[in-house]
């Protein structure tokens, strides 16, 4: 099938649909993508949506994301890509990929620099701030793309090892959280990151366990031993939205430059849990006070006094 833009001058919409894997054993889960662009540049704000059908015409719909959560590893890049562990038997199956722009959503990336944000260094044992972070949006163009709408084959693939009738959720994890954020605001620390699904990215979770340390290592070596954030309060959202939670550590002491880490780990309903999300790092950086205007007037008061003493002294030889 050839893609044709509207305008001779305009570059197609091209979308292309692929699986991780061409075999797949069960219970292994595989990943479909679908990349859409414009040129050199990712579309996004589209609807992209995976048919998956297996060899007796069964079919499964599944909605792919580009959210940097779950199965989609870079948020905003025009790869939009999803989970799928709905298995019906063996055999082969195969993909198809809608993708559709309607009411004028679809836009065009520009790639934004994405250097990781450094808020302050110590120097001889003193904090030094860098200047403040510069905002940055998601919506990262504001060039629009007319509306289309593309079917696009991703050809087909080969899956064994189901058991007959079985239930699934049961067999795969909740996805891992990979964009886990902390900050220091006052005394409290504030989380951020993109809710997982129950079964890797569909489902609403059961609950989190967060911990807390004032060393990296042991989060990453032995994570079920460091100090426990009580969450009892905190409920899991549908897949793909955005948590928010706050907290007061009571670890230690909070001076100017402490420094602690943080990490998750999702729950199933069944205690089947996932891999532990990344480690996040919140840093208490107090500014330094700056002088008050008052004080700067004394100050000069007080020089220019001196100086006029001084010049009173030297008149007098």
């Amino acid at each position: 099938m050839t893609t044709r833009a509207r305008s001779p001058t305009t570059l197609p919409v091209i979308a292309t649909a692929h699986m991780s894997q061409n075999t797949a054993h069960y219970p292994s889960p595989v990943i479909v993508y679908a990349r859409v662009s414009q040129g050199f540049l990712p579309v996004l704000g589209i609807n992209v949506t995976a048919i998956i059908e297996n060899e007796e015409g069964h079919q499964v719909t599944l909605e792919l994301w580009d959210n940097g959560a779950g199965a989609d590893s870079v948020k905003n890049d025009g790869i939009y890509s999803r989970y799928f562990t709905d298995y019906h038997g063996n055999g082969r199956y195969s993909l198809k990929v809608l993708t559709q722009a309607r009411k004028n959503t679809a836009r065009l990336s520009q790639q934004q620099n994405k250097v990781l944000y450094v808020p302050g260094y110590a120097e001889n044992g003193k904090i030094i701030l860098n200047p403040s972070k510069p905002e940055v949006t998601d919506d990262v163009a504001g060039a629009q793309t007319d509306d289309f709408s593309r079917l696009t084959s991703g050809g087909s693939f080969t899956v064994s090892g189901v058991p007959p009738n079985g239930n699934h959720s049961q067999v795969f994890p909740p996805g891992k959280i990979v964009d886990l954020e902390a900050k220091f605001q006052g005394d409290h620390i504030q989380l951020s990151w993109t809710a997982p699904g129950k079964v890797l990215d569909k489902g609403r979770a059961d609950s989190y366990i967060i911990r807390i340390s004032k060393h990296f290592l042991d989060l990453q070596e032995d994570f079920d031993k460091a100090a426990l954030i009580n969450t009892s309060g905190l409920i899991p959202k549908e897949p793909g939205s955005v948590e928010s939670f706050e907290f007061k550590p009571e670890l230690s002491k909070i001076e100017n430059g402490t420094t602690f880490y943080i990490a998750i780990q999702t729950i199933h309903e069944a205690n089947v849990t996932s891999e532990v999300s990344n480690i996040a790092q919140a840093t208490n950086f107090i500014p330094p006070q700056e002088p008050s205007i008052p004080d700067l007037g004394t100050n000069i008061s007080a020089i220019s006094l001196a100086i006029f003493g001084l010049a009173v002294i030297l008149s007098t030889f």
